[in-house]
């Protein structure tokens, strides 16, 4: 979706929406070149404007992940031109923007809906009281607690923060004899979020161990409606941490399936009352595939390039499409990309200093290779794999189907040897 020339049928009428968009990635913001909406960026303190202030109404400075300090600044941006729609593009900033338009009445998703999405407890306690199939969990505050559940889980207990993203403290415990390590690696974490009124930061969710298939419902809503633009299937390291190494775009799924895991986020998303914006749900689907169970609601785009992969098969620009849901309340038309199938695979050296990095020109030249990212240096230092921000480097394919592009990202990835010194970083 390239803007408004691209979406028949669309009408946008005379008014010109006036959008408050926090803290966009330099790497995004020519997206919204030509769309039909006024901007005002709220930018992070310090730092280069140039490129904000040449797109923008006007650029303002705020720290986003306080809702205080964001909401003076809106504040008097609302004084000289009224704030139609709110849309925050980074994690932290979610909550922060959620509290500024209820506050000034724009369109955005409610501080209630937020909440129930960025504490993972609330959301599977909000979910089993409305009779949605959910899993069996603990927030826990002592090691004695979790015990108590582990002893009622078989297949064992996943220990996470209450509040956490990129998969920060995520460790599974089997048994009773890797209690203490998982615990100490759970509660020593640091999310970057305020931790809610009560709660500390050795604040433990502990929920039942789901076995299956893993996977993720992109969609953009608009007033409430819901728009499933792709369901993507994802590759983990697997246990103790299970940090995303991959995903493929569409995922491989018989249409009963399919339907399953979709039916199963888009009532989640009814459940918690998310209205605005692009949404990022994580859905584990149970091995006999009749069951799918939401682990996670995501109120922005997915990470991990995913909604790079959603243009490529679908047409769809998520970015775009989430400033044109909050600001005229419409969703894209039907599209049709230039692939049938798109996937990204991460890679995971070993931790130690970087020596050299090679096979980068190889990778580059095989067949549906998109784009390589991200990649270390000589010299920097990469510690063990615990959680996404331990990678090192990305490599973007698509091809004609999802089997073609996910062979030529697998293949790309193993191409490009990140050799370390073991003698390094630890």
């Amino acid at each position: 979706m390239g803007g408004p020339p691209d979406m028949p049928g669309q009408s946008f009428g005379a008014h010109v929406p006036h959008l408050l968009l926090i803290c966009p990635r330099h790497d995004i913001l020519g997206k919204f070149v030509g769309l039909p909406v006024a901007l005002t960026v709220v930018h992070r303190p310090g730092g280069d404007r140039e490129l904000e202030e040449s797109l923008a109404l006007a650029v303002v400075d705020a720290d986003f992940t306080d809702p205080k300090a964001l909401l003076a600044v809106a504040r008097e941006v609302h004084a000289r031109r009224p704030v139609d729609a709110v849309l925050g593009l980074t994690e932290l900033s979610l909550r922060p923007a959620s509290v500024v338009a209820e506050a000034l009445g724009a369109r955005g998703n409610s501080p209630a809906t937020l909440a129930l999405t960025q504490d993972k407890a609330a959301m599977r306690a909000h979910l089993r009281d409305r009779g949605l199939g959910t899993v069996a969990h603990r927030v826990c505050s002592t090691v004695e607690e979790v015990r108590a559940l582990l002893r009622g889980a078989p297949a064992g207990v996943i220990l996470k923060p209450v509040e956490g993203n990129g998969g920060t403290g995520v460790h599974l415990v089997r048994t009773e004899a890797e209690l203490d390590r998982a615990w100490a690696w759970t509660s020593g974490a640091r999310t970057g979020f305020a931790w809610p009124q009560g709660a500390s930061a050795s604040t433990v969710l502990a929920e039942e161990f789901l076995t299956g298939q893993e996977f993720s419902v992109e969609s953009l809503s608009a007033a409430g409606r819901h728009q499933v633009l792709a369901v993507t299937r994802k590759h983990t390291s697997g246990a103790p941490h299970f940090v995303e190494t991959g995903h493929d775009l569409p995922a491989p799924l018989p249409p009963d399936r399919h339907r399953t895991v979709v039916d199963a986020a888009v009532k989640a998303l009814d459940a918690v009352g998310y209205a605005w914006g692009p949404c990022h749900t994580e859905v584990m689907l149970a091995e006999d595939g009749e069951r799918a169970t939401v682990v996670e609601i995501n109120a922005r785009q997915g990470g991990d390039q995913i909604w790079e992969l959603v243009h490529h098969v679908t047409g769809v620009d998520m970015l775009q499409g989430a400033v044109l849901a909050l600001a005229h309340g419409v969703l894209p038309g039907p599209a049709t990309g230039h692939a049938g199938g798109a996937s990204i695979r991460y890679l995971t050296p070993r931790p130690g200093r970087v020596a050299e990095v090679t096979g980068v020109a190889e990778a580059l030249a095989m067949e549906g290779v998109i784009r390589v990212g991200e990649l270390p240096s000589a010299g920097d230092d990469l510690v063990a794999l615990g959680d996404s921000w331990n990678r090192a480097g990305h490599v973007v394919a698509a091809g004609p189907d999802p089997k073609t592009a996910a062979d030529a990202a697998d293949a790309a990835a193993a191409r490009i040897v990140v050799r370390t010194d073991e003698e390094g970083a630890r």
